[in-house]
């Protein structure tokens, strides 16, 4: 990378209306201030609103950053040193389906973008193109670092190792890890280390460190006194279990478990977990809809922006400004494990804390699992690499195998019926899959 100027940067999958906030920490970052950003997205109309947005931002905080927008992909790229990559396949329509269709056979979730039929489905959908990216960053900006938003981070990051060479790390939820130890144990989230190793919205605290200091078991006490009841109930049991805290958020956590998720008695008199109403997709458009009539009205000056330049930008500037300008930050993001884990598959992708600087990114060593939960891993590990599989291979047979890999599954019928009618509702998107 030329150092001697400012980045140039690309977002792929820049026309959704949940993209305004890392807009605007690139707009507003003075660190950035000169750098190129160039907007990427089949949607013409989403991504040309969302370049004039961002010249709104730039405008109006007196920055000389450059926002375009173009839907041709490859000159986007040419001269590139970081691509972020965000996209979607199918919007809320095949979100909502892989909500909703898996729940008639008794899968149950959260987010349903990393586990389950969702998951799986997810996956199939996001990979080719994300692989098509990343074939034309290895031809056209080789040396340059694809950040990668995209759900099931795991699954995709794999894929992308199995088939190119290009530079990748995955970021998602665990930039929080320090935040929540932060706010339970009530110090500022500079003071605290989680020291963490899992997958993606799944990782165990091995060590919690504030000021240096070894402060995991008053972190448990902490835990068990204040939080064993509403959102966390599921963590905390999971720690009395295992002995370890289970992270980022519980609603996360709780999707790799048949335990926690679903309306059937488990035996117990106290009810189920208090994580989820379910989504309404509905209301979920109705919003996105309201959303970009208000960013029209920004960009014609008819509403005040939205959002206001901040020093502290979100984790994806800080990882490539530290790349750019060789900082040595902390980050928790997704790489490939090569011994990270011991006990782990080298080729997994994990999340783990990292440093990043002007050589990349590294993964930082966080020992074995405990043989109390890496079992558990492992099995995980080996879903996402079926997943994977499946997408680059197009084949059902492997998706099967996948989702029969999964905890929640405990039907080889419903199993069945289940993949059946996603391939069917999904097929526009799962083209040439046998």
């Amino acid at each position: 990378m030329d150092r001697g100027r400012q980045p140039r940067i690309v977002v792929i999958g820049a026309a959704s209306s949940s993209f305004s906030g890392l807009l605007a920490d690139m707009a507003g970052s003075k660190e950035l201030d000169g750098s190129e950003i160039v907007l990427v997205d089949i949607n013409e109309e989403g991504v040309d609103l969302m370049a004039r947005l961002g010249q709104r931002m730039v405008k109006e905080w007196k920055m000389k950053t450059k926002v375009t927008a173009t839907m041709d992909r490859r000159k986007a790229l040419k001269g590139a040193d970081f691509i972020i990559t965000t996209i979607a396949v199918g919007g809320v329509k095949t979100w909502r389906q892989d909500d909703e269709i898996p729940a008639k056979y008794g899968f149950a979730g959260c987010s349903v973008d990393t586990n389950g039929p969702g998951g799986l489905f997810r996956g199939l959908r996001l990979i080719p193109p994300l692989i098509d990216i990343c074939r034309d960053v290895e031809e056209v900006c080789p040396d340059a670092w694809v950040i990668n938003y995209s759900n099931p981070m795991t699954g995709i990051c794999r894929a992308i190792q199995k088939t190119t060479d290009v530079n990748v790390v995955g970021l998602c939820t665990a930039g929080y890890l320090p935040r929540q130890v932060a706010r339970m144990m009530e110090v500022e989230a500079e003071q605290v280390v989680v020291v963490s190793g899992g997958v993606n919205h799944w990782v165990w605290a091995l060590r919690i460190l504030i000021d240096g200091v070894d402060r995991y078991e008053d972190f448990k006490a902490r835990v068990r006194k204040d939080h064993s009841e509403a959102y966390y109930r599921s963590s905390v049991e999971l720690l009395d279990l295992f002995g370890y805290w289970p992270m980022p958020g519980a609603n996360h956590v709780a999707e790799f478990f048949p335990y926690f998720y679903g309306d059937y008695d488990d035996g117990r008199d106290d009810g189920r977990y208090p994580f989820r109403e379910g989504h309404d997709f509905d209301k979920r458009l109705e919003r996105d809809k309201e959303r970009l009539a208000n960013f029209r009205d920004q960009c014609e000056g008819k509403a005040d922006l939205e959002h206001k330049p901040l020093e502290s930008a979100g984790e994806a500037v800080r990882m490539l400004l530290s790349m750019w300008n060789d900082r040595r930050t902390l980050h928790y993001a997704n790489v490939r494990n090569d011994g990270i884990i011991p006990n782990l598959p080298a080729k997994a992708v994990v999340e783990v804390p990292v440093i990043a600087d002007a050589a990349g990114i590294r993964g930082m060593q966080v020992g074995s699992l405990p043989e109390s939960v890496v079992g558990l891993v492992q099995a995980r590990c080996a879903f996402f690499e079926l997943l994977a599989d499946a997408a680059l291979q197009k084949s059902k047979a492997i998706a099967l195998q996948c989702l029969m890999t999964d905890a929640n599954t405990v039907s080889i019928p419903r199993a069945r019926a289940c993949i059946d009618e996603m391939f069917e509702v999904q097929a526009e998107f799962l083209p040439g899959f046998k």
